[in-house]
């Protein structure tokens, strides 16, 4: 019995390494696709989201027969930031944001990675108003706007959606940031333009 039981554990860890490993490939490529994008290199971004795809693919198989893997934070994590880079792609690269069925991740890695995707986003509206294209960080600020709406739809117990409240009220900071920097933007750009008249 204690050989059989030791087999056992022994194939649990072994399993359980494999999986940790699989997931950060996954979380590793999915940040590198983040960067790409955020710099512009779409090619770069395709290929590091392949990697991601091929490790939670790895994952998935890996954690098949493993019930108590699949839930684990280890998967979830994995999915999450997938999730997040597939969003950023969509969102920067095509105005849209994606629906958890294209992502193909559970509803709780998607919410996370929903709320997560909205700070990537932040960032890119920051980086439009510094190249003064203030139309297009309007069009991300409404994305933005509409991910804050989503997720507040969510009002769940910890229990039931973990760290949920916690992202909505820093989503809700964020977007407040957001929308305060994109109102100076606007403002100077218009004093701009006023100036430009006058002086034509």
């Amino acid at each position: 019995m204690l050989e059989r039981m030791r087999a056992y554990f022994d194939s649990q860890a072994e399993l359980r390494e494999q999986a940790l490993e699989a997931s950060r490939q996954t979380i590793r490529a999915a940040a590198k696709a983040i960067a790409a994008i955020h710099r512009g290199e779409q090619t770069a971004a395709d290929k590091f989201l392949a990697e991601a795809r091929e490790g939670l693919n790895s994952l998935a198989k890996l954690t098949a027969d493993a019930p108590e893997l699949a839930e684990s934070g280890i998967v979830l994590s994995a999915q999450q930031e997938y999730g997040e880079a597939e969003i950023v792609r969509a969102a920067i690269l095509g105005g849209k944001l994606l629906e958890v069925d294209e992502i193909g991740i559970p509803y709780k890695p998607y919410l996370a990675a929903l709320a997560d995707a909205a700070g990537e986003l932040r960032r890119h509206i920051l980086d439009l108003i510094r190249a003064n294209e203030i139309e297009r960080a309007e069009a991300m600020l409404k994305l933005m706007e509409t991910i804050f709406e989503f997720l507040m739809e969510f009002d769940y117990a910890d229990a039931v959606l973990p760290g949920m409240k916690r992202r909505q009220d820093m989503l809700r900071q964020v977007l407040e940031r957001t929308r305060g920097d994109l109102t100076l933007a606007l403002r100077q750009q218009r004093l701009e333009r006023a100036l430009e008249k006058r002086g034509g």
